[in-house]
């Protein structure tokens, strides 16, 4: 491959050193240097988007690119503003993707209790629905174009799959069968999350990860992989340091190159 473009939020951001996926591009002899389209704080409707307006925008690539995505929390809600320049919108997170006409903005929908005022909306059956539509749309674009790639999740991702409230949800499960394991990193189930995972149950980097992975006796996205093993920036931030991008470019290239993923 010549070409590696790469996409996610700030757990896939350019570093002073290599991220995971510049990493990746180079494990993998991809000729030229990793494209990265990753913005802190993006949504899965950005993600999804401004990937596929890169190959709008670069028809003569298709032929010749790998992709790697890292999708972020299904409770980013991204809208598309008519600003011309990036503003900073009331609980929202700046951002400009690309040179469009338009601007992209965020919302965390915790914080917006007009999400809220509705009582028949269902913050986790409304993130699920979209969190699988947005990772199967860009699946079936990828296939249609016979664009080589891997995805995997960035943010832990602890949405319904089988029920909401202990109501059956056949539908929703259809959605989420209907994602092809073989291109997506499922750490649950995968041996190199067990071969390259050192899960150190008593030894995390903050109180604030202990309480959010403690019980839990896998490792179901980066942001785990990196806390379970102490390889994040500090105590207080959870984004990983060099060595938890680096560790995680390793389990993802074992899994491309045993999969046959970067071929077309």
């Amino acid at each position: 491959m010549k070409y590696h473009l790469s996409n996610g939020c700030s757990f896939s951001t350019r570093k002073k050193f290599d991220s995971c996926h510049q990493r990746l591009g180079k494990l993998l002899n991809i000729q030229e240097p990793t494209i990265s389209m990753a913005k802190g704080g993006r949504g899965n409707d950005r993600i999804l988007n401004t990937t596929m307006h890169w190959f709008f925008k670069n028809p003569e690539k298709l032929k010749d690119t790998f992709v790697s995505v890292g999708w972020t929390t299904g409770y980013r809600w991204d809208y598309v503003s008519s600003a011309r320049t990036p503003k900073e919108k009331q609980g929202g997170i700046k951002g400009e993707l690309l040179k469009f006409d338009y601007q992209w903005g965020t919302w965390q929908l915790w914080q917006h209790d007009f999400f809220m005022r509705d009582k028949d909306f269902d913050v986790e059956l409304a993130s699920a629905v979209k969190l699988y539509t947005n990772i199967l749309s860009l699946q079936y674009f990828l296939k249609h174009h016979n664009i080589p790639y891997v995805f995997y999740h960035a943010l832990t991702n602890d949405l319904p799959e089988n029920e909401v409230d202990g109501k059956p949800r056949p539908d929703l499960k259809l959605l989420k069968d209907q994602i092809d394991r073989k291109h997506f990193y499922n750490f649950e189930s995968s041996e190199h999350s067990k071969e390259n995972v050192e899960i150190q149950r008593n030894n995390r980097s903050s109180a604030d990860h202990k309480a959010k992975v403690q019980n839990k006796d896998y490792v179901q996205s980066h942001f785990e992989f990196v806390a379970k093993n102490g390889w994040t920036k500090s105590a207080n931030d959870g984004h990983p340091n060099e060595t938890g991008h680096h560790k995680w470019a390793e389990c993802l290239h074992k899994f491309v190159v045993e999969n046959q993923l970067c071929t077309r």
